[in-house]
């Protein structure tokens, strides 16, 4: 048997000389330093830093850069929670990451689990190998769930103003009560001032730095008013003293208001309305205290104070109360 000799043409030798050529040079190109990255960059990233972007992706100085598709890369990235979206861009052995993260309100603690809270609504569990980032936001105290949902309705409305950098002076966000607004909240700064705003004036959060240099001493309160566009300024522990005032005062308001379990009972105390009044004791003049049908109450014009069968208490027209003190035989503050 005779074997036949396999001749080319000079078009199909010229192909496979290219096809070798090809092969050959992709063979030393993959083991070649010139096919690895010389530059890693990461742009926008915040909460995660340039490392833990680049172990998400799992790149390095040796990645064969023009190898690996930036779709795996990117999705890789974007499988990270607090990831809203990840771009990666190839430019002369250099691989760039453009990260947009969401944006964090704060973080609660519930079920002993840590949860970030984001400008959505949507809340994520931090995993333990992330704790690291809760330095970049608040923690959120004693908020229950649609307390969370208000507040982040207030931090998308007003984007533009409450960054990023702004949450990161916050250390702690607690609901907070007042007699004239339930739904306050207080907010301990970094630097250990206090701030107090409601939902409406949450956002004169941001003019917050432009008054830290009118802030001296320790200790200090601001109260946002963004009704009045006000900021001011007061000390810590005269607002607690107001608030347990207000606080006493609201609940000796519900008890005078709490309506009597009878017709009977309603009818008696209005007759002793009607014939109770101050004893000899309590005013210096028992007859210039004078009954006014429509309050209830009566009033000793001399002394410009009143007082209320009901509770048995004196108080002038500001709102502050007193007791009789029979040892003085005064009136006295009671708080």
């Amino acid at each position: 048997m005779v074997k036949k000799k396999l001749k080319l043409t000079i078009k199909q030798s010229i192909i496979f000389s290219l096809v070798v050529m090809m092969v050959a040079s992709i063979f030393v190109y993959y083991f070649s330093t010139d096919s690895h990255v010389k530059v890693l960059s990461c742009k926008n990233n915040y909460y995660l830093s340039d490392s833990e972007v680049y172990d998400l992706a799992n790149v390095s100085t040796k990645t064969r850069i023009y190898l690996m598709p930036s779709i795996i890369l990117e999705k890789r990235v974007e499988k990270m929670s607090f990831v809203q979206s990840c771009d990666v861009s190839k430019k002369n052995r250099k691989l760039t990451f453009n990260v947009q993260e969401k944006l964090i309100v704060g973080y609660y603690v519930k079920d002993n689990k840590n949860y970030a809270l984001c400008q959505d609504g949507s809340s994520i569990e931090i995993d333990e190998q992330y704790l690291n980032t809760i330095v970049h936001f608040p923690l959120l105290s004693n908020f229950n769930a649609k307390q969370r949902k208000q507040l982040c309705e207030q931090f998308q409305k007003h984007r533009k103003v409450l960054t990023r950098e702004l949450i990161e002076k916050f250390a702690e966000i607690l609901p907070y009560k007042t007699s004239y607004d339930k739904n306050m909240f207080k907010i301990t700064m970094q630097d250990g001032n206090i701030v107090y705003t409601n939902l409406k004036s949450i956002k004169m959060l941001s003019k917050y730095q432009s008054v830290l240099t009118k802030l001296k001493g320790q200790s200090v309160c601001l109260v946002l008013d963004s009704t009045h566009s006000t900021i001011e300024k007061v000390n810590c522990d005269d607002l607690n003293s107001k608030q347990k005032v207000e606080e006493k005062q609201e609940e000796k308001t519900e008890k005078a208001e709490k309506p009597e379990a009878t017709d009977e009972k309603t009818s008696e105390n209005t007759e002793t309305q009607e014939e109770q009044q101050p004893t000899e004791d309590e005013s210096e003049n028992q007859a210039e205290w004078v009954y006014d049908d429509n309050t209830g109450v009566y009033y000793h014009e001399a002394i410009g104070m009143y007082y209320d069968p009901n509770t048995g208490e004196y108080y002038d027209g500001n709102g502050t109360y007193y007791y009789w003190d029979e040892e003085s035989q005064s009136f006295v503050e009671a708080y």
